[in-house]
């Protein structure tokens, strides 16, 4: 008996770890969530990890305000919206191929000085309400190292050459730990990672590390 109810035991979280990553979030669901009490930090967090299918159109976003929905999730909402969905990878391609290429398309990933040397733009999308990235851009925008880059600040991660996504690290509470990683968006290859704490300046902080770790993978050093 202890062993059948063991297995059901592993069986129902399978299950429910199963049907967890097929949810797709709407706008009823966030609705849900904001009445609920739950923290804009939390939702917004949800949203940045979840399969979304919002509707971003102007009725959408009043019936949002409407119910309450607070700004800052409704705005994680339409970032999360202007992300495309990745491309599909075939089950047949070998493990050498580059995600989103065809088995007759494959080629190597570059080496990370190698692809920032080619790199002429770069996005930013963070899982966490803090910082703003208006104000982490205008700190690299300062930085002599970030201007000797040469790098062009997009909006929208679909255009950029790098993508770099920014999140709070959970359990952090009293270190304030935000991590990053820096993607070549074509590829998907991690060029750069790194770590900071929001004493002091978060957006300062930020812009320091990863301006940094670019100038790094730019001269082989990551």
């Amino acid at each position: 008996m202890h062993r059948i109810s063991v297995l059901t035991l592993i069986l129902f979280s399978a299950v429910t770890i199963a049907l967890a990553q097929d949810e797709t979030l709407n706008n009823r669901i966030v609705i849900e969530m904001s009445q609920a009490g739950l923290s804009s930090e939390l939702i917004v967090r949800k949203i940045s990890t979840s399969l979304t299918r919002f509707d971003v159109s102007a009725k959408g976003l009043i019936d949002l305000k409407k119910a309450g929905v607070d700004d800052i999730i409704i705005g994680a909402m339409i970032e999360r919206s202007e992300i495309p969905a990745p491309p599909a990878v075939s089950l047949a391609s070998s493990d050498s191929t580059v995600p989103g290429f065809s088995d007759s398309a494959s080629l190597p990933v570059a080496s990370s000085d190698a692809i920032m040397n080619s790199a002429k733009t770069i996005a930013f999308g963070k899982s966490s309400l803090q910082p703003s990235r208006q104000a982490l851009e205008k700190e690299l925008l300062k930085r002599k190292d970030f201007q000797q880059l040469n790098l062009t600040i997009e909006r929208y991660k679909a255009t950029a050459d790098l993508f770099v996504d920014i999140g709070f690290v959970s359990g952090s509470l009293i270190t304030h730990r935000y991590v990053y990683r820096v993607y070549d968006r074509r590829s998907g290859a991690v060029i750069a990672a790194g770590e900071t704490t929001s004493w002091g300046s978060l957006a300062e902080n930020l812009a320091r590390h990863i301006a940094k770790s670019l100038t790094a993978a730019r001269s082989g050093k990551t």
